[in-house]
């Protein structure tokens, strides 16, 4: 709940009385996760700050890192990859980041992601790369950042 609701102060508390960092739901989702899913910066670094994992994964696959894609939340992006989370972690059905935040059209993370070298060409396990769901998404400024990048425009999914 301090979470979600941005309670920096509460968070700090709880945690003062040792509560588990990495708690986590039914759904594997830690307080980072949600934070993250929120936007709420000051709580996420706490969290971090406390040896929260950057990497922890959801029942899904999807990492703080993917959430804070998926919403568009840059400050909570860069504050996670600062804190070590991995810009190429993929969930089961090899989503990167990179392509959550392209399909999503969010062309600031896109940009971010690229210049901190995600790879424009990871497959899915079914061959999909953030080209392909870019373009499923009719993300066509993405997709111009994509092959700006070194996409492949050739990449075939399965």
């Amino acid at each position: 709940m301090a979470s979600q609701g941005d309670h920096v102060d509460a968070a700090r508390v709880l945690l003062y009385h040792r509560a588990p960092v990495d708690e986590v739901t039914i759904d594997y989702l830690t307080s980072l996760h949600v934070a993250a899913h929120c936007g709420h910066v000051r709580v996420a670094k706490l969290l971090l700050d406390r040896k929260a994992d950057p990497n922890a994964r959801a029942l899904n696959g999807f990492t703080p890192l993917h959430i804070a894609c998926k919403k568009n939340r840059i400050k909570v992006v860069e504050l996670l990859l600062k804190h070590g989370a991995s810009i190429e972690s993929t969930t089961e059905s090899g989503l990167t980041p990179l392509h959550v935040a392209s399909f999503m059209g969010c062309m600031n993370i896109v940009i971010f992601l690229l210049q901190h070298e995600a790879n424009p060409d990871v497959p899915t396990v079914r061959g999909e790369t953030p080209l392909h769901l870019a373009a499923r998404a009719n993300q066509t400024d993405i997709i111009r950042i994509l092959l700006r990048n070194g996409a492949k425009v050739d990449a075939r999914a399965r």
